[in-house]
């Protein structure tokens, strides 16, 4: 008999709570600030999109956004006035993200974006290279393992620069992948999340996957002239003469290109 009447109690709670909940959703409904709030849901909302899936690439999509009514209004109700100030937001995910394909090779930043990245090799050479590149303009820069294990001190005086993990010219394995993440995430301004290649290596593709980076192709691979003929929005342009490096950032500023991080440029992020 005890069972019974705990069983009873405790659907006696269950149907409590939702009988307050139906409650307090009708007056929620019926009060003039969720009004206001549903009323301009549709206004606000944004659709994502989905990230260009082509057998083995991919491009990144497009976050969407949508009102967070019950944030917004809790946020209202104090003043008891809608202000449209303190609406809050929550993020919609596309369906084919690159969140969910990192066994993909991205080869291009979302088009929709007046966007492109610049990256450049550094695998020999000395520090003075280093600072000749932060100079103030944003490129981002894969550097060799054995170099980064040399040039540690260096690297947490870069400001205006992407530091990413080359391997061993190109070649990931896990070790040079754990030792070079390891230093780029604690001397310098970013996460390593991304793995360069210049052509479709299943073997860098499965490697760098399955320590959580992206395998990056570049669109464009070249100089001035090549830069010149193929940018469009969302271009990966590795630049392989460094010297060309103003000439170019000119270039791309007088067409109206933003020169931006490789992680900005491939982030599904609502700018």
């Amino acid at each position: 008999m005890s069972k019974i009447k705990y069983v009873g109690l405790i659907l006696l709670i269950v149907f409590t709570f939702a009988y307050t909940d139906k409650v307090l959703s009708v007056i929620n409904d019926n009060d003039s600030i969720m009004q206001e709030i549903r009323n301009i849901e549709e206004q606000y909302k944004i659709v994502p999109i989905d990230a260009t899936i082509k057998d083995d690439s991919i491009i990144p999509g497009i976050n969407g956004r949508e009102i967070d009514i019950l944030a917004s209004y809790n946020n209202m109700k104090r003043s008891k006035v809608f202000n449209p100030t303190l609406l809050e937001y929550r993020t919609v995910f596309p369906e084919n993200s690159i969140r969910n394909n990192m066994n993909k090779y991205i080869i291009h930043g979302n088009s929709n974006k007046n966007d492109v990245a610049i990256i450049y090799i550094l695998s020999s050479g000395s520090s003075n290279i280093l600072y000749n590149l932060d100079n103030g303009k944003i490129i981002n820069i894969f550097i060799n393992c054995s170099f980064l294990e040399n040039n540690m001190k260096e690297l947490s005086k870069f400001k205006n620069n992407e530091i990413y993990n080359y391997g061993d010219k190109g070649l990931y394995t896990n070790e040079n992948i754990i030792i070079g993440n390891n230093i780029i995430n604690n001397k310098t301004n970013n996460k390593s999340i991304y793995c360069l290649s210049i052509g479709k290596n299943s073997d860098t593709l499965d490697t760098c996957m399955n320590n959580k980076m992206w395998t990056i192709i570049p669109s464009i691979v070249g100089g001035y002239i090549d830069i010149k003929n193929s940018v469009k929005p969302g271009s990966i342009i590795l630049l392989e003469n460094i010297k060309e490096l103003n000439v170019v950032v000119n270039y791309l500023i007088n067409k109206g290109y933003n020169i931006v991080s490789l992680s900005k440029l491939l982030s599904e992020n609502i700018d």
